[in-house]
């Protein structure tokens, strides 16, 4: 592994204001494919993770550099193929509840598309063409007919034009950026006129951090950047983008999910008494700590 590199941060421009939140608890030797691959267990892994005093940004540095993160996620796997159901159907839920922001729905782009089970779900809402970006080889495999239309990388090499897009989505992506502010900025470029994009993030102020603290599966080290609704909110209009709406994110997931996920003593224990009780795949709603946004691109008046 190489030497670490510095990140800053995004909202005030300098770490002037840091402090040390939590230090980094791995070795660079413990670091491989699994651990970037998608909803895993976490092994609760992160590098030094620093909070700045002045905006309340929480980031992690020094970070592993560009190029080893890049090929991390390229042999990373999808491992959560039961999942994409329920992940669909909560990302997806949103779009039709605010179906007056999608005006037009001629093309949509998602960052960070996996599969493209959320493409499919673009389809059936009326989107007419859907491309995604997705770095995981194992992820884009899986996508049988739409793999055409998925970019293998990263999305600022995937080339697209300029005021290209109706709406543009990332899911859980933009905080394993090492560079999520210069992403928004292409992202406004690529977004027509008056065109949305919707993201989902984790929430560094929503209840799984405030209960399980360090032990929360979003200090990860995947996890570059984690924001708030404000921190969320001033990137955006950093990059350019109108806030059109900021809001708490309701998953609905088998409870066999929430256990696995959860940091709690006796988990075996826990999941098996459950297991007797043939509650494993009851699907549970819950808030547990995700941040939603739509944002907007300016729309040109004339004169």
């Amino acid at each position: 592994m190489s030497s670490f590199i510095d990140t800053t941060c995004l909202v005030c421009g300098t770490n002037e204001y840091t402090k040390v939140k939590f230090k980094q608890n791995f070795l660079p030797e413990n670091l491989n494919a699994n651990i970037f691959s998608a909803r895993r267990t976490t092994e609760h892994y992160h590098y030094q993770m620093l909070e700045c005093q002045k905006c309340s940004s929480v980031f992690s540095s020094p970070i592993l550099p560009q190029e080893q993160i890049a090929v991390l996620y390229k042999e990373s796997k999808q491992n959560y193929d039961n999942e994409l159901t329920c992940i669909a159907e909560s990302y997806i839920q949103y779009v039709y509840q605010n179906a007056t922001l999608f005006r037009q729905k001629d093309r949509a782009l998602e960052i960070g598309c996996a599969s493209g089970f959320f493409l499919r779900e673009l389809q059936k809402a009326g989107f007419k063409e859907v491309f995604g970006v997705e770095p995981s080889e194992d992820a884009v495999a899986k996508s049988g007919d739409l793999k055409d239309y998925i970019f293998t990388g990263f999305f600022e090499n995937a080339g697209y034009a300029r005021d290209s897009f109706d709406m543009i989505s990332c899911f859980q992506t933009l905080d394993h950026l090492i560079n999520p502010l210069e992403v928004l900025k292409k992202i406004f470029e690529l977004l027509k006129p008056g065109g949305i994009a919707y993201f989902i993030v984790h929430n560094e102020k929503g209840l799984q951090a405030k209960i399980f603290g360090e032990k929360s599966p979003i200090y990860d080290v995947e996890h570059i950047y984690l924001f708030n609704k404000s921190t969320l909110s001033r990137i955006s209009q950093k990059a350019g983008f109108e806030v059109v709406k900021v809001f708490d994110i309701k998953n609905t997931y088998p409870l066999s999910y929430w256990l696995r996920m959860a940091p709690i003593p006796m988990k075996s224990t826990v999941t098996g008494i459950v297991k007797g009780m043939g509650l494993l795949n009851k699907r549970i709603g819950i808030y547990p700590g995700n941040i939603g946004i739509f944002i907007r691109k300016p729309a040109i008046h004339s004169s």
